[in-house]
Parts: C-alpha cells; structure tokens; sequence
C-alpha cells in the first residue's frame, strides 16, 4: 500500500498544502479552497481521504489569508465605507478574494501541468463557503476545470449582494447610512455583476456540477444554488446524472456527510 505524504510549498507567492499517495503518477487532481478567516490546512482531513482514494488534493492560502495574512501585492477595488456592523465591507472584500482566487487557481494550474504527478486533464475543484462562491465562479470561467463541487456557498454574486443592500437597510440604526452610500452600493454591485458565475455556469454544462448547500444553513441560504439547479436542470437534460443538489440537514458545518458526499462524486465522475 502506498504511504500518503503531505507536503507544503510554494508557487511563486501562493504557499500550497499537497497530500497525495507516493509514487502516483498522473492522478486526477482536486484543488480545495478554504473558507473566508481559515486558512490551507482548513480540510487535511478531506485531502487525507483523497489522496487514499488515488487523487492529488491541493489547498492553498487564499489571498489576506494564513500566510498571504498581510500579502499587499494585490490592491484592493474598494475602500470600507459602510457601518462597521453591518458586515458588507468584508462581505465585499471576500467577493475580490475570490476573484483572486480564480487568478490563482490559472497559475498553480499551469505549474502542476509541468508536473508527472498529476494528469492535467483530469482537474476537479472544491471547497466550502467562500471556497463554494470562488468553485462556482472558477467552474463558470475555466475550461480546465472538468468538475466542480462547491460547498456552502452562493452561485449569485450580485443579487446575494443586492439582496443585503436591502434587507440592511430595513434596519433603523443603518438605513440612514444606507440611504446616503447608494452611489457606493451600485458601484459595487455593478463590480460583483461582472464578476458573477450566475448566468456563466451555462458553459459548464454537461460538465459534472454537485452543489452542496445546508437546509438549515443561515449563514449562506440555500435559495440561490436552489434558484441555479433549477435554471440547469434543462441543459442536463441529456445528463442528468451529471447535475445534483445535495441539501443535507444541516447548518453552515463542512461534516463528514457532506465530504463524504464529494469524495463520492469525484470518484464517479474524475476517474
């Protein structure tokens, strides 16, 4: 039985967690994207459990994350104006992570192409909150990626955001504020529609796509990965068995039913 090995480097700026069997030669290769405020080592336990089942499993230090905490070699879009307890700014601030995210993604993709180790032709994407929005948007744009599980995450960049606008500014003690910052507001709502996966993830199809969302999960609501599935389901219809919505009963937790849900899918549909 090969030994698994968990190894830690870097490329160029990104510092990479690899775990993956000895002595594997051209294995699929599944990318792992942590959630926002963890860091790399977030899922070893997901990556230990794939590399035993023959897959190269690679996380990483997501940008202002781990060890890129104080990384200032990408600037930032927009400054933090909003009331500090209404969370937009950092729910801002996270949507231009994951846009570097995507950025990042291409450059470790092209690395482990120059690598034995993996088959570049078989890459698969996933990760958990954050990590679900950056999957889905990542899936949306690359062509490499061949399947995608995003996990606790939302799929509608500009109308989750729009949606917070509006549900923040029902609130006394911030609407006055809200009010006064809607020139702000459109702009980043304008930013976030180009940068959304919604109506992009039609080219992803018939690619494999299992979106994992809580039923009781308050943190990230599932109606927007619920929305998209049943947008998909048409451009499935010839595969079905390529498209599901996987709603466990549970809140905003990455749990061993839910690993083990992807691990299966990436079995059946990477292999």
């Amino acid at each position: 039985m090969n030994r698994i090995v968990i190894d830690e480097f870097k490329v160029d700026n990104i510092p990479v967690l690899s775990i993956y069997p000895n002595e594997a030669k051209k294995i699929p290769l599944i990318f792992y994207i942590h959630g926002y405020s963890c860091k790399k080592e977030e899922a070893i336990e997901l990556g230990y459990k794939l590399a035993k089942m023959n897959f190269y499993f690679v996380s990483f230090d997501c940008w202002l994350h781990g060890e890129r905490f104080n990384d200032t070699s990408v600037i930032k879009k927009f400054e933090n104006v909003y009331p500090i307890d209404t969370g937009l700014d950092i729910y801002l601030t996270m949507h231009e992570i994951i846009e570097q995210t995507n950025y990042d993604i291409n450059k470790l993709i092209r690395f482990f192409e120059t690598q034995n180790i993996v088959d570049s032709e078989k890459i698969g994407v996933t990760g958990f909150s954050m990590g679900g929005f950056a999957t889905f948007l990542i899936a949306a744009i690359n062509n490499k990626v061949k399947v995608a599980v995003p996990m606790g995450g939302k799929p509608s960049f500009k109308n989750a955001w729009d949606d917070a606008i509006l549900s923040t500014s029902t609130y006394k003690e911030w609407s006055e504020a809200i009010v006064k910052l809607e020139n702000e507001s459109r702009k980043r709502s304008d930013y976030l529609a180009e940068i959304d996966p919604y109506n992009k993830l039609d080219s992803f199809s018939p690619k494999p796509l299992l979106i994992i969302n809580g039923d009781r999960d308050v943190d990230q609501n599932f109606i927007y990965s619920l929305k998209l599935y049943e947008r998909l389901k048409p451009l499935y219809k010839d595969f079905p068995e390529r498209l599901r919505l996987f709603m466990p009963f549970v809140d905003h937790h990455l749990t061993s039913e839910i690993m083990n849900e992807a691990m299966d899918w990436f079995k059946k549909h990477l292999n």
